[in-house]
């Protein structure tokens, strides 16, 4: 592979402002801080459906109770006509009665009564004086000749919004005539304004009620549970063995355990154990650093040694990657302790399996990459060194990680001595 087809590769794997929000949102944020936004969710759908719900059976209601409403007026009116006869004439006993309406009912906005007449349909009778005598529309007159029942619509002048009651007038079989009663609808707006004022606050109320009791259920069962194993893997990635999660209560013997959060607190448990025993057997052999619990550079001189005979011999690549850390010369003794550790979980982490890592100074590790010529050795130290940042940003002073790579081809590969050395010397030495 040349060097612009690298490039461009590198340049295609550069990540997109979408997957940088996304790494920020998925690893940035706490899992309380997940939970939190997931119950709230959870709580605004529920609490929203219901608030919706009841919202929408209140106005069906209220508006009911309107119509209904309506449909009385009309009829009283209708009534009236018919016991006294006053659909061909006006007279004071009407203009009584539907005063005393006017009165009871005060969302009545309007009374009108339409007779028939040789023309067609005729206002007879209005709160409107200056309606009464005016022929009805042609829209109206259509409209009025197809009732066979009360009708109540909505209805909208200007900005004003009321309800229409149309109520038909029999005589036998005849339609003689047409009440029509407009109701207002601003006390029904202010009704319908007000209790929604009221089921808002109840629904905030209710949301968050919803949602800390959610909270508390999750916090107690996965949020709680979790942080604890979180912290207990951060002491052992430290190299602190002596770490142990308690489960929230007291499992009684023979107690069928089905619970995952309970079987991942058990296997972390007996996993730490089993690691520190196999620590303890490890150093025995002197093959690990005490510190950080990487491979010594004892154990890299045997190792190297098998795979650059194999290169010497078989001409099988081996490479070496080398990591200095620079920037810890000023820290007390226990922090440059932790950095190290740090860092060597952080190298562990980043590399493959089969590229062991191994302390070989105080402040630089070696990594041996088997079967892997030094094109591939410059690809690793590559991606490696654009990994940094998830340790270098975790501290306040100026951290660097310097990383090099050496390797061996076909042309074979000098003594162990001499790599030994090599890699013992000056950093800025590989390089050359």
């Amino acid at each position: 592979m040349d060097a612009s087809s690298e490039i461009k590769q590198q340049s295609d794997r550069r990540p997109s402002p979408f997957m940088r929000l996304r790494s920020a949102l998925r690893y940035g944020t706490s899992l309380r801080g997940k939970l939190i936004v997931l119950v709230l969710a959870i709580a605004l759908l529920v609490v929203g459906a219901l608030y919706w719900f009841s919202l929408a059976s209140l106005r069906t209601s209220i508006t009911a109770i309107y119509e209904s409403r309506a449909r009385s007026v009309a009829a009283v009116i209708t009534k009236s006509i018919q016991e006294n006869d006053y659909i061909l004439y006006y007279s004071d006993e009407f203009d009584a009665d539907i005063g005393r309406l006017l009165d009871r009912y005060e969302t009545v906005m309007g009374i009108t009564v339409v007779g028939m007449s040789a023309r067609g349909f005729l206002v007879v009778a209005s709160t409107d004086p200056t309606a009464v005598g005016e022929l009805a529309t042609e829209e109206d007159q259509s409209r009025f000749e197809a009732l066979s029942s009360v009708e109540v619509v909505g209805e909208r002048v200007g900005g004003t919004a009321f309800l229409r009651a149309y109520h038909p007038i029999f005589s036998g079989a005849d339609l003689i005539g047409v009440v029509l009663v407009d109701m207002s609808l601003t006390e029904q707006s202010q009704y319908i304004a007000s209790l929604s004022w009221k089921y808002g606050i109840a629904s905030i109320g209710g949301f968050l009620i919803l949602g800390g009791l959610l909270y508390l259920a999750l916090h107690a069962i996965v949020t709680k549970p979790v942080k604890k194993i979180a912290q207990a893997m951060g002491a052992v990635a430290q190299r602190h063995y002596d770490v142990e999660v308690s489960a929230p209560f007291r499992r009684i013997p023979g107690t069928r355990q089905r619970d995952e959060v309970s079987q991942l607190i058990d296997g972390f448990n007996l996993m730490t154990k089993v690691i520190h025993s196999h620590e303890q057997e490890l150093m025995k052999l002197v093959v690990l650093d005490e510190l950080t619990g990487t491979y010594t550079l004892d154990h890299l001189r045997a190792e190297l040694e098998r795979e650059l005979h194999k290169t010497r011999r078989y001409k099988h690549p081996t490479s070496l990657l080398l990591i200095e850390l620079r920037g810890i010369d000023d820290l007390s003794s226990d922090e440059a302790d932790g950095v190290l550790v740090r860092t060597a979980g952080f190298l562990v982490s980043n590399l493959r399996n089969v590229d062991v890592l191994f302390r070989i100074s105080d402040k630089r590790f070696a990594s041996l990459l088997p079967e892997t010529p030094p094109e591939g050795a410059a690809v690793a130290a590559r991606r490696l060194g654009a990994q940094t940042p998830d340790v270098t940003n975790q501290y306040d002073f100026d951290l660097e990680l310097a990383i090099e790579h050496i390797g061996w081809g076909e042309e074979g590969a000098p003594a162990i001595d001499e790599v030994v050395a090599l890699i013992s010397g000056p950093f800025d030495a590989l390089r050359e």
